[in-house]
Order: C-alpha cells, then structure tokens, then sequence
C-alpha cells in the first residue's frame, strides 16, 4: 500500500510537471521562471510581475492553459472510460467507441454542423449538446436492445449489438454529409479533434465531470476485479452483473460522451492506455483507475504538446495523432489476446 502510494504521488508530480513544461513550450516559447510568476498570479492570487509583456500573460493564461487542462481532463476520462469497458466487457479491444458512443456524437454534432447553427457562440452550445445528447440515447438504446435479443446480457452480445449501431449511425452521417456540403470542412475538422481555442468554459464543465465519474468507478473497484473473472463467477460472488453493467458502461459512456462532445473525436487512447497501465501496475482497478486517469490525461498533454509544436506553421490533429501512436498498441493487443485464445 504505501508502495503504491508513492507511486501514485510520483505519477501525479510527474504530470504537474509536464502540464507545467506544456504551457510553456509553443510557437513562442516563454521561460519556466516567467511561466510560474503567470500561473502563480491567475491560480493563486499572488501579486503579478509588471515586467512580464502583457501578450506573455495572454499567451500563457488565456491560451495555453484552458488547453492544457482540457487535454489532460480528456485524455484521463477518456482512459478511465476503456479500463472500465474492457474489464466490464472482458475484452481487451472494448471501448465506449467500439459500442458507438463516439458515432452517436459524431452523428449529433455532425447533424449541427452541417444543417444547424453556424455562428460561433450557437455552435459553442449546439455541438457539444447535441453531440452528447445523441451519444448518450445510442448507449440506452444499445443497452436496451441488447438486453431485448439476450436476457442474459452476455458481452458478446453488447459488443455486437454496439458494432451493428455505430455502422448504421456512421452510415446516416454520410448520407447526412451527401446532402449538405456546405460544412463537411467543419465537420471534418470537428472528427479530426482539437483543444485549441476552447477556452475555459469546456474546462469547467468536463473537470466535475470527470471526476466525479473517476470517483464513482473507483467505488465498483471490487466490482469490476470480479467481473474480470467472467459473468458467471461474478454472480455466485454475489454481484448483481445485471445491474453493475449497465451503471459502468452508463458512467463510462458518460465520460466518452462528454468528453468527445467538447474535443471532438479523439481515438485509440482508451485501448492503449489502460492496457500499459495493466502491464506494469496489473489489472487491480484501485490502481488501474487512478493510473489511468494520470497517464492517460498526461499522455493527451504529450500528444497535444507533438501536434502544436511538430510543424512551424501549422497544428497537426490530435485524433490523427492519437490513432497514428495507438494503431500499433491496438494490433499488439489484438495478436495477444489471438495468441491466448489459440
């Protein structure tokens, strides 16, 4: 216990640091002295520096920091919503995108984009919302479905049911994009995934969020050790698998939802995170879930840090990005789990 504490605190001090090296590293670099001396006046109240340029100031508070803070809290939720699929589902390759979470955002916000609202304080508040509003109705519907064809809610079949979805959504969103032009540019961009210019406001919404979702998984931490044992073996240890299953996906589709909603549709961090996690710290979810969120969120940083750095005058998507890195870790997790199986 204390070893893992002390990990835990090495990781979380880890990561401060690297938010803190990330808001300060850009197309115009600012030193960590002067970076601390901003931070210091903006979180904590402290007096500010007079000889620090007020662009400086802007840069660092206005620009940089939302964007760092909304990275970090997107990519953690993103990876604490795969550790708990994976482990729900027991499947390796199972995540809120594979049960059509992210083609049901894509679909809602998409629906927006292309036919809806174009102006910039409309779209701040039109895309999100219908963006999550659909992602969550398509896991209902997925969950309901599921339970409708299979009473005893095997995973094959959520898994299933959820690939069937996500094509049909996807299939309605090209039809969608055939009939109205006029936006795909932004859609595609939305897709593609991006923290820039968001401000605060997604920073403010996603951060309880996410942490309260955090929190609630980390209580069915019990619960989602026995589940990992198989339905069956769950049930005769007196878990309610029924029940536990649809509170973990809901709360996990949840943190997806929301978070793809703000950021857009970001991939592969969800599969790719918590399997390295499980490697070096093991399935235990009171170690699984904190560590995930850590490193998933400072991983996102890293990413976001990569796409806005690599290029001297343009931004690389981070969803590109993030499935270039991931798309690896997904089929070395795919020949694994087929090797095992074998």
């Amino acid at each position: 216990m204390k070893k893992t504490r002390f990990l835990l605190f090495a990781s979380l001090l880890f990561s401060l640091i690297v938010l803190f090296v990330a808001v300060g590293t850009g197309s115009v670099f600012i030193s960590p002295k002067e970076s601390f001396r901003i931070l210091a006046h903006r979180l904590f109240s402290l007096p500010a520096d007079s000889t620090i340029p007020a662009y400086r100031v802007a840069i660092i508070a206005d620009l940089r920091l939302p964007r760092v803070l909304l990275a970090f809290i997107a990519g953690g939720a993103l990876s604490v919503s795969g550790a708990v699929m994976q482990s729900v589902l027991k499947n390796p390759l199972a995540s809120s995108f594979t049960l059509g979470v992210s083609s049901g955002a894509s679909l809602g916000a998409g629906t927006v984009i292309l036919f809806g609202f174009t102006g910039a304080l409309h779209g701040f508040v039109t895309v999100p919302a219908a963006g999550f509003a659909i992602s969550l109705l398509t896991v209902f519907f997925l969950l309901r479905f599921s339970r409708a064809i299979d009473p005893s809610f095997q995973n094959n079949t959520i898994i299933l049911a959820g690939m069937i979805l996500s094509l049909f959504l996807n299939a309605v969103l090209t039809l969608f994009s055939a009939l109205s032009t006029d936006g795909l540019k932004n859609l595609l961009s939305w897709q593609l995934g991006s923290f820039a210019l968001k401000g605060y406001a997604p920073v403010l919404i996603l951060a309880p969020i996410a942490a309260l979702g955090s929190l609630a998984i980390f209580r069915y931490r019990r619960e989602l050790d026995i589940l990992t044992f198989g339905t069956d073996e769950a049930a005769s240890l007196g878990v309610p698998v029924k029940k536990t299953k649809n509170i973990l996906i809901t709360i996990a589709s949840i943190l997806t939802g929301c978070t793809i909603a703000f950021t857009g549709v970001i991939g592969f961090i969800d599969l790719a995170i918590p399997h390295m996690v499980r490697r070096i710290w093991g399935p235990a979810h009171r170690t699984l879930i904190p560590f995930s969120l850590l490193f998933g969120g400072t991983f996102m940083v890293l990413a976001d840090l990569f796409c806005r750095t690599a290029l001297p005058s343009a931004e690389l998507p981070v969803g590109a990005v993030t499935a270039i890195l991931g798309a690896p870790v997904f089929a070395h997790i795919y020949l694994t789990s087929r090797r095992r199986g074998a």
